[in-house]
């Protein structure tokens, strides 16, 4: 099993829009178990938010990318360009 946690820094200006876009559009669409947080303490200027999934398989993680990370890039990229960016990581569980 893998934890899929992908990160979005977001300026100050512009995370209540990218908040809201991220609840209101793009998650409803994510048909699967996933978890908004915000990060306290971050050490990046600005808001921290992440997005994590619990998936089976390296494949299910690839999938995803296709079907539900792409949107999320797409609308970053255009509406929030220089403003915010994202990175994801993925970790396995060990026990």
């Amino acid at each position: 099993m893998y934890l899929y946690n992908i990160s979005v820094i977001v300026e100050e200006k512009s995370h209540a829009s990218l908040l809201d876009w991220v609840k209101k559009e793009w998650l409803p669409k994510v048909q699967l178990d996933v978890k908004l947080l915000r990060m306290l303490h971050s050490p990046h200027e600005g808001h921290t938010y992440c997005i994590q999934l619990v998936m089976d398989t390296e494949q299910d993680i690839q999938a995803f990318h296709v079907d539900y990370l792409q949107i999320l890039q797409q609308h970053i990229s255009t509406q929030h360009a220089d403003k915010a960016f994202l990175f994801d990581s993925i970790m396995e569980y060990l026990e």
